[in-house]
């Protein structure tokens, strides 16, 4: 038996990248999960890759659809019974000069990124909070916490998930409910730069999405609430950030990253 053995879990934008690794993962240690994702056909490949005997169900959803996240909701109540964890990992990525990005684009991204993890939370806590037990898991990143140029929209997305998240673990901390983040940098073989075939800078360094999904892993053993997943040190450049943005910025610049953000704003996918 697995450590999430009689635990049940549902992951939002499990169809592919970090959602679809992390179902791998926790179905190896035992969870029961929901998978929902826009695309139903990708989900299914999922469901089937999982390990054999894991109790696994599909449910296609846009997380922006009131009606869709509604439906997601009374899935999980009707075949996995009390919802133990909750995991909100969809989201919208898009780099470009914020002038000149698609208002529907930028509206996208903060509904998928932000508004739709607060309202299924706000859809799944109560029932937590009134067994003093679950636990609530948002996949934010790592641009949310330093800032990230020619990605404005999006670093305003996620550090507004991980600010709500950590606000919201200090407000219920008695509860016997836990609330996490994870914040992970680039991200190899997923994501934007995969699709635009460009590497992470040598300067930051990218992550594997098994590292993530480790990450959630952890985070349900140690109920830590935050958990920044990057191959290098960049705890500095956070504090540097809060301490002054300006300085955190020129230090960016020197790193590469502003320049590299640049480039691959414009760059075509691979």
């Amino acid at each position: 038996m697995g450590i999430l053995t009689g635990k049940n879990i549902v992951i939002t934008g499990a169809s592919q990248g970090l959602g679809a690794v992390m179902a791998r993962q926790l179905a190896e240690a035992g969870a029961d999960l929901l998978l929902a994702a826009r695309s139903a056909d990708k989900l299914a490949e999922v469901a089937r890759s999982v390990p054999a005997g894991t109790r696994v169900f599909t449910q296609p959803t846009d997380v922006t659809s009131a009606a869709d996240r509604e439906a997601l909701i009374a899935r999980a109540r009707k075949e996995l019974g009390p919802v133990d964890v909750f995991i909100n990992n969809a989201g919208v990525e898009d780099l470009g000069v914020f002038a000149e990005q698609d208002p529907a684009v930028l509206q996208r991204i903060v509904e998928t990124n932000l508004i739709a993890p607060m309202l299924l939370a706000r859809a799944v806590l109560p029932e937590m909070l009134a067994r003093g037990a679950g636990h609530l898991i948002n996949i934010a990143s790592l641009a949310g916490r330093t800032g990230m140029p020619f990605g404005a929209a999006y670093s305003g997305s996620k550090g507004g998930l991980a600010e709500w998240s950590i606000s919201l673990a200090a407000e219920i901390r008695d509860s016997g409910v836990a609330v996490s983040v994870i914040c992970p940098g680039f991200v190899d073989e997923t994501g934007m730069f995969s699709r635009k075939g460009v590497a992470a800078p040598r300067s930051i360094g990218a992550s594997h999405p098994a590292d993530v999904a480790r990450a959630v892993l952890k985070v349900l053993e140690t109920r830590k609430v935050e958990v920044v997943v990057n191959p290098k040190p960049v705890r500095l450049l956070m504090a540097l950030k809060a301490l002054s943005p300006e300085a955190a910025l020129a230090v960016g610049r020197r790193l590469g990253l502003v320049e590299f953000l640049r480039r691959i704003s414009t760059h075509p996918p691979a």
